[in-house]
């Protein structure tokens, strides 16, 4: 059995919402879940970039935004690469010694220009403990088709149809997989 979760679906389809709900779910069972989730900035009711937070200590950094001027570019967006590393080597590391459910949202084209979240990444998925996370859609390769591709992962679809059964479903699967 499995205990890498993977949610993907369309933008806007309610992974992170998924997310939300089986996080309270899980800490109404009395499990600690940590790792990181990436909210949008936005400002006048436009987004302007993402933060990436330490779901513990809701430690955050700028993840990416349109008016910062170094670093690779996604979109209209610059990833602050330095801030991703940061973030993921405290939160992820932490998370996987002291929690019992890991979540990352996202694996996802910004995130991975960082080396150091794609190594907690693959330390979390080898590792025992249940990972709940939101990945890109499209992407098929690179570090993004390999988390998709490994056997030990189970994917679902989040979707108008899927979303409001999916977190009572995940709840299930992560707790089944503690046992």
């Amino acid at each position: 059995m499995s205990n890498n979760f993977l949610i993907t679906g369309s933008p806007g389809s309610g992974k992170t919402t998924v997310l939300e709900k089986v996080i309270s779910n899980l800490e109404e069972k009395d499990l600690e879940v940590g790792g990181i989730y990436c909210p949008e900035i936005r400002s006048e009711g436009r987004r302007k970039g993402f933060e990436i937070v330490d779901i513990r200590t809701g430690e955050s950094e700028i993840l990416a935004h349109v008016n910062q001027d170094q670093g690779p570019k996604v979109g209209k967006y610059r990833v602050n690469v330095p801030n991703v590393d940061d973030i993921s080597k405290t939160a992820i590391s932490s998370a996987l010694e002291e929690c019992d459910v890991l979540v990352i949202d996202e694996i996802a084209p910004m995130e991975v220009y960082s080396e150091e979240f794609k190594r907690q990444v693959r330390k979390v998925l080898d590792s025992d403990k249940p990972l709940l996370a939101a990945v890109h859609r499209r992407s098929r390769s690179g570090f993004i088709g390999e988390v998709k591709n490994r056997g030990d992962t189970d994917m679902f679809e989040v979707d108008e149809k899927s979303r409001d059964e999916l977190p009572k479903k995940l709840t299930r699967l992560v707790w089944e997989s503690l046992s």
